[in-house]
């Protein structure tokens, strides 16, 4: 949970409860349900929906006789138009620029070569407006970041870098549709029929004609869209006088417009009815707080609109149905204990593995199944639904990322309430990651409505035990945040809200604004009652964690968070807790860790990760912080298991150790069969031997009685399978994770290469503590490849620290899971983004090892592990061998050391940046780029943290049995 440049000043906590009179709330949110009803038309129903540039530019209809019926809709673009040339780019997204843009244009075009009745009123500028409009146009399509859109909009004859992966994803949707099934007198309704305008001027294979689709009008619309009925009547054959009076009442009688412009969509009534209802009586706000007339109607609204429906429901009477609003009215009725089943909901809308938002949905929502859950679990008998309710556990209807954390902050807590409780089984355990920036205003973005977000998202969490440490903060942010949500000018009516909510083109409510303004307020007055009361949830989430006050201090002296508020480290540390059970699960399903003492640095793996990820506000999914603690852990278990077992089995015979890995390696990246991989995973590797013919080794099963294991005596055998089969293992999680068999060819070789030099490298560094102990160590240096102290901390010193393995292990689930519109491509694409990022990786590496080595001086002449600092590089003409002289010489060689750490450092600083400044081939590559980059920021933070932590502190394990701890791993 972040919440940045909180005041710590005991005057800023004061009690919220003193500051919010619960009965102004409450007289607030009842007017608030007046307003929301006083609109209300018994035929057309009610919508406070902002002005869409977009639908208002397709509803300047030419009617019959030709005539523009709507010149207030032409008039409502030409006072809009930005000086560049745009619509919609102010307080909207990328594609509502864009969309709003092209609409424009093309009612400019329209009305310039069809004036009609408006020859003598239309400015003589079109031509240059139009001029103006294209350009901008272009532009903004040129940076448009295609695959990450929600919409799209195919009809514009227009090329730019991103067209391409439009077309797929215009190809991909439309390989779905066929126009005839919308023909059928008895066909359900679809969701293009909310956005016929997109078909105007099809091509023959998917045009659509219009005068078949008649019946779905409902309401005298096109499922409520200004646009779409507008694109229906003008290219209907026979003109529709209900759909022009539907285009009428919104564009001229439609109580809260008059000026020229249409919404999204009209009515939204239950929309609004049950997401006002819903969220006031899930604040705080009880019935008989809210029991008026206005509440009634809502209620009445709502209980038969679902009865008549069928049990679910749209945004509107009879428009189709969805989740979101079905879900939402089931939960006003459940709180209100009217009987609602939620089985029609669950019938229509569950999957196999999320509920749909509509049937045919391309991408899930998060925020509707945390809808749908909220729904469940507001049932009298949850249990019923455990099944669904545990199914439901980037958001596509709200570009606030607080308001899907809200709604998923608001679920886990009612979850983990009535698991504690008995009414629901124990599910498996989930994380979060909330986000945002709280601003010095006391508000998230300047926006009311999403402090109003931020506030119920913290007085929600203050009930939660896991952040009982914090309620001071929590409550400063709150106290904070409720000074912005009151100042004048913030209340309703007053404040016009940015465009949050996702409709074609994003869109605000004043209604919806004021609906969390006011909840958010209830809620915080609230959360000082729970401060008081201490009445909390949550008690089977809380790990231990009496380790935390001593690794904050140890953290807090580190460079990197020197400067971070302490209690800051410690929230970030509680969350990586919740992963500690996840990771401990798998402590040892890989390496059994024989011979070592306890792993100092599993305590040190699950916090790290969420540390820097929340230091750098990168906020990675908890996927990519799970991977790098598995990859922390497994690398120092390789550490200790090459050292200990390897090191121990084959003390005299360090070749075969080398030619193991290799044989383990070639035969784990070339085994294809996936059957006989999961059946090997699934018996732990205990059946597997090594065969031998000849020369070449190659990894069979073995029957049982020694047909194909090699003929040895038997503690031979057992020695050889203690280093075998956890090398086998491990060699198949990293190359058979998924995202590395997703990755290019190219990726997949560059990992398989790094993980057998990363294995090969620790039988060197035996080797080299052997001679080191032997006094042999630089008479042996001129015989090597390495022999300098700079080829030897660039190759092999570095490769040791699992830091080069790592990174590209890093690429691999980046091209996967960040790149998976582009599977099988290189996730560095270019030339010099391969050598940028193997310079990278490289000096990275370099770094780590250099860190470690100035940490463990003592150490490791103490237990015969060759450090940096033994080179004769270090050495100086200075022969007194009096104590305070070998202290001096010493000392010299830590700073020596830590300037060339600081060399490296300013490298990895410059080739990051140059990699980073590659510009990938299209403007949507590189918005990808640059969540990559990110991501391998929070990598290089991480693995940062654990040098300068080996700085302060050893946290590795030492040797239980014979050989000494060379443990060098301190990357991510």
């Amino acid at each position: 949970m972040i919440m940045e440049h909180a005041p710590s000043s005991p005057s800023a906590t004061g009690n919220v409860s003193t500051m919010l009179h619960i009965e102004d709330l409450e007289a607030s949110a009842k007017s608030l349900l007046q307003t929301t009803v006083g609109n209300y038309h018994p035929t057309f129903g009610t919508g406070s929906m902002s002005c869409s540039i977009y639908d208002t530019a397709w509803s300047g209809v030419n009617g019959q006789p030709p005539q523009w019926l709507f010149p207030e809709c032409f008039f409502y673009i030409l006072e809009t138009q930005s000086d560049d040339g745009s619509w919609g780019l102010s307080g909207g997204s990328q594609i509502d620029g864009i969309l709003c843009t092209a609409a424009s244009l093309l009612s400019l075009l329209r009305h310039q070569s069809t004036p009609l009745q408006l020859d003598e009123t239309i400015p003589g500028n079109l031509s240059n407006r139009a001029a103006k409009a294209l350009t901008s146009l272009r532009s903004q399509l040129q940076a448009w970041d295609v695959v990450s859109t929600v919409h799209e909009y195919p009809s514009m004859d227009l090329n730019f870098d991103g067209f391409d992966d439009l077309m797929k994803i215009n190809a991909k949707k439309m390989s779905r549709f066929r126009a005839e099934h919308l023909y059928a007198k008895g066909a359900p309704q679809s969701t293009v029929l909310h956005s016929l305008e997109a078909f105007v001027d099809m091509d023959s294979e998917h045009k659509v004609d219009f005068d078949k689709i008649v019946h779905h009008k409902r309401l005298g619309s096109m499922m409520g869209s200004p646009a779409s009925t507008a694109a229906y009547l003008m290219n209907v054959s026979r003109w529709d006088d209900e759909a022009e009076g539907y285009l009428t009442y919104v564009v001229k009688n439609e109580p809260r417009r008059g000026d020229g412009g249409v919404p999204s969509a009209y009515p939204s009534t239950y929309f609004e009815f049950s997401w006002v209802l819903s969220t006031l009586l899930t604040s705080g706000f009880s019935l008989a707080s809210l029991e008026s007339p206005a509440l009634s109607k809502m209620v009445h609204v709502l209980s038969r609109a679902l009865e008549n429906e069928g049990g679910s429901i749209g945004f509107a009477p009879h428009f189709l149905a969805d989740v979101d609003d079905t879900a939402k009215a089931i939960t006003c009725l459940a709180i209100l204990e009217k009987d609602t089943d939620p089985a029609k909901m669950i019938e229509i809308f569950e999957g196999e593995t999320h509920f749909k938002t509509y049937l045919n949905e391309r991408n899930p929502s998060f925020s509707a199944n945390c809808n749908a859950l909220l729904a469940l679990l507001h049932q009298r008998n949850p249990q019923k639904f455990a099944a669904q309710i545990n199914k439901a556990i980037q958001d596509k209807w709200n570009m606030s990322n607080l308001y899907p954390t809200l709604l998923f902050v608001d679920a886990l807590v009612t979850l983990v309430r009535l698991t504690e409780s008995g009414d629901l089984p124990v599910f498996q355990d989930e994380t979060i990651q909330p986000g945002g920036k709280h601003q010095n205003t006391g508000s998230w973005n300047g926006s009311l409505e999403e402090t109003a977000y931020g506030t119920m998202i913290l007085s929600q969490a203050t009930r939660l035990e896991l952040f009982q440490d914090f309620d001071e903060q929590f409550h400063t942010a709150i106290h904070r945040a409720i000074s912005f949500l009151q100042s004048p000018g913030n209340r309703f009516p007053d404040k016009p809200e940015r465009h949050l909510w996702v409709e074609k083109v994003g869109y605000s409510s004043l209604v919806l604004a004021e609906t969390y303004r006011l909840s958010a307020l209830r809620r915080a007055a609230g959360s000082q009652s729970l401060q008081i009361a201490r009445a909390r949830v949550g008690s089977t989430l809380r790990q231990d964690t009496s380790a935390i006050p001593q690794l904050s201090n140890l953290l807090h002296r580190t460079p990197l968070f020197k400067s971070t508020p302490r209690w800051e480290i410690r929230a970030s540390m509680v969350e990586g807790t919740l992963f500690r059970p996840i990771i401990r699960a798998l402590r040892l399903s890989v390496f059994t860790r024989k011979g070592v003492e306890e792993d100092k640095y599993f305590d040190v793996i699950p916090l790290a990760w969420p540390l820097c990820n929340s230091r750098t506000r990168i906020f990675a999914p908890p996927c990519f912080l799970f991977e790098g603690m598995m990859a922390a852990m497994l690398n120092y278990q390789v550490d200790e298991f090459m050292e200990a077992v390897a090191g121990v089995n084959y003390a005299g015979d360090i070749p075969e150790p080398r030619k193991m890995i290799d044989e383990v390696v070639a035969a784990v990246s070339h085994e294809i069969d996936t059957s006989s991989t999961r059946a090997c995973n699934d018996s732990n590797g205990d059946d597997l031997a090594v065969a031998t013919n000849g020369n070449h080794s190659s990894l069979k099963k073995s029957n049982g009685h020694g047909n194909n294991a090699i003929d040895v005596e038997s503690n031979s055998k057992q020695r050889r399978e203690e280093v075998l089969l956890p090398l086998q293992k491990f060699c198949r999680r990293a190359l058979h994770h998924p995202a590395i068999q997703s990755a290019s060819s190219y990726d997949r070789r560059l990992v398989t290469s790094e993980l057998r030099i990363y294995l090969q490298t620790h039988v060197t560094q035996s080797e080299d503590n052997l001679l080191l102990q032997q006094g042999k160590f630089r008479q042996s240096t001129m015989m090597r490849d390495d022999h300098s102290f700079f080829r030897w901390v660039r190759t092999t010193s570095a490769d040791h620290t699992s830091a080069t393995y790592t990174f590209y292990f890093w690429a691999c689930l980046l091209s996967s899971w960040v790149d998976n519109s582009q599977a099988q491509k290189d996730c560095f694409e270019s030339t010099l983004e391969k050598y940028y990022a193997a310079a990278t990786c490289q000096h990275m590496a370099t770094l780590c090892r250099m860190y470690n080595d100035l940490g463990s001086i003592s150490r490791d002449r103490d237990e015969g592990n060759l450090n940096s600092v033994d080179f004769p590089e270090f050495d100086n003409d200075n022969k007194d061998s009096a104590l305070d002289a070998a202290t001096a010489n010493i000392n010299r060689k830590r700073d020596e050391l830590f300037q060339l750490a600081q060399y490296e450092r300013s490298c990895l600083e410059d080739a990051f940046s140059r990699l980073a400044r590659c510009e990938a081939s299209t403007g949507t590559r590189n918005r990808r780029k640059e969540r990559k980059m990110d991501i391998l920021r929070l990598l290089w933070n991480v693995t940062d943290l654990w040098g300068q932590m080996y700085v302060l502190r050893d946290l590795g394990s030492r040797l239980t049995a014979n050989g000494n701890n060379n443990n060098k791993d301190i990357s991510g």
